[in-house]
């Protein structure tokens, strides 16, 4: 079995993310993160002894801005690169813990039908 989890930005989001892996890791499983470049999970879930793919995401500004039409083509672009991920690895279940990683994600993983889990 095979499991992705997508945990970016904080620890508030990567250490819940690899808690549950630990604990899918000691039933069997195969895990695999998906984070960004920019977030602490390019330095926690290594640490933690896990790989980690990394992909485009950006968050929306709450108000109508030009800068929104660029973190939706980096979305676009993030969706993009989930479903070559998906496609590569074949995970069993997909688990988004937070961060702006875990959208591009579960988008990707409901389109391909697979089981999501939020946290």
């Amino acid at each position: 079995m095979k499991a992705l989890i997508a945990a970016g930005g904080t620890g508030g989001h990567i250490n819940p993310g690899i808690a549950i892996a630990n604990m899918l890791k000691e039933k069997g499983y195969e895990i695999i993160f998906v984070g960004t470049e920019r977030g602490l999970e390019t330095d926690l879930v290594p640490k933690a002894g896990y790989d980690i793919k990394l992909i485009h995401a950006a968050g929306l500004k709450r108000r109508f801005t030009l800068e929104n039409i660029k973190v939706l083509l980096t979305m676009k672009k993030g969706i993009d690169e989930c479903k070559k991920i998906i496609d590569e690895e074949k995970p069993d279940i997909v688990i988004g813990t937070g961060g702006y990683v875990t959208a591009p994600l579960m988008s990707a993983a409901l389109k391909k039908k697979i089981p999501t889990l939020i946290h």
